[in-house]
């Protein structure tokens, strides 16, 4: 993978074992640079035996993780559906948050402070979960072109890419959902060897994944569309509405997007019309005429994990719970999920 030889160059150590460059004659030279250049063969051992051990390393992560709860055996189920092609993550803010993209509420608490808003209102609809709401305030109180100015410098801006995200071509080739405004998914399939998206879609061209998935297109669907994209971005409730104006077009829109199993990255699944639309769907279907949803989520309320698992089950989403760091955890589930071997 192209992005392990950028963290097993910045890991490579020299002598006594410190880690850093080598300055001779005022001319600064990394580890990195001196082993792929005068001893080629040896650099690419190297890098394959670091690419063994980092491996080997998630693997046991991702088992003390499937030790947790009922992991496992949820987890060996959803293994078995992505061995046969048929998962589609769901991609969400966390999985750009390493790369310095804030996430949704820290956006909008962080837009707030530039505001006339009352705080107790602000912190009401925040504590409710009605992030459109506060995005439309937010939106009135700054202006239309003062506030989208906010989104596009937040999430609209090139920043390094860092985190598991970068895995996420290596183990899905074929569609991605994201909600997220920013580009990462863009940037890391566009430099992996399987190349960049075929087609893009936005949320009011949701419905055309099914058939474009069927004609072996590589697809990126943007639910939210872009930062710096008004015409496109679905962001506050007025943008919502404009997009989704007939009743239950956004729950088609779904739909048509979960027609194969999904898999949430990153996603909070707290309140969210996602999460409305997959409960009425199954709700209307049946659970047994639904494909079944799984998501990797951190346990961040362990007295809490019965009734959110109960909350999620009912829109056929089961969790996958984790308890350490977020990075790390996703990184080894994902390397445990494309693994050859059995869960």
């Amino acid at each position: 993978m192209d992005y392990l030889r950028a963290l097993f160059d910045s890991e490579l150590t020299y002598e006594k074992g410190e880690a850093g460059e080598i300055i001779i004659a005022g001319i600064v030279f990394f580890p990195s640079y001196i082993l792929k250049n005068y001893d080629p063969t040896a650099y690419e051992d190297a890098f394959a035996g670091w690419c063994g051990q980092k491996s080997e390393e998630n693997i046991s992560k991702a088992d003390e993780i499937l030790d947790l709860f009922s992991n496992r055996d949820r987890f060996k189920r959803l293994k078995e559906i992505y061995d046969r092609g048929a998962v589609t993550p769901f991609v969400g803010a966390g999985m750009s948050m390493p790369s310095g993209y804030p996430g949704w509420t820290d956006f909008l608490k962080e837009v707030y402070k530039d505001t006339e808003l009352e705080k107790d209102l602000f912190d009401s609809l925040i504590e409710g979960g009605e992030f459109e709401e506060v995005a439309e305030l937010l939106n009135d109180d700054l202006s239309p072109a003062g506030f989208s100015e906010r989104v596009e410098s937040s999430f609209g801006v090139l920043r390094d890419v860092e985190g598991c995200v970068r895995k996420l071509p290596y183990v899905f080739n074929s569609a991605v959902i994201t909600t997220n405004f920013d580009n990462v998914l863009d940037r890391v399939y566009k430099k992996s060897p399987s190349g960049p998206f075929d087609e893009k879609l936005l949320a009011s061209e949701g419905q055309e994944l099914p058939k474009l998935l069927g004609e072996g297109e590589k697809v990126l669907v943007k639910l939210h569309g872009k930062a710096n994209k008004l015409k496109s971005r679905v962001l506050t409730k007025s943008e919502y509405d404009d997009c989704y104006r007939d009743e239950g077009e956004l729950e088609k829109v779904i739909e048509a997007l979960s027609t194969r199993t999904l898999l949430f990255l990153g996603c909070s699944l707290t309140v969210d019309r996602t999460l409305d639309c997959l409960k009425n769907i199954v709700e209307r279907k049946g659970q047994e005429n639904s494909p079944r949803h799984y998501a990797f989520l951190p346990l961040e309320n362990p007295e809490n994990r019965v009734k959110r698992s109960k909350e999620l089950a009912a829109c056929n989403i089961h969790v996958i719970w984790y308890i350490d760091d977020h990075d790390e955890c996703l990184d080894a589930l994902l390397e445990k999920l494309a693994d050859g071997s059995e869960a």
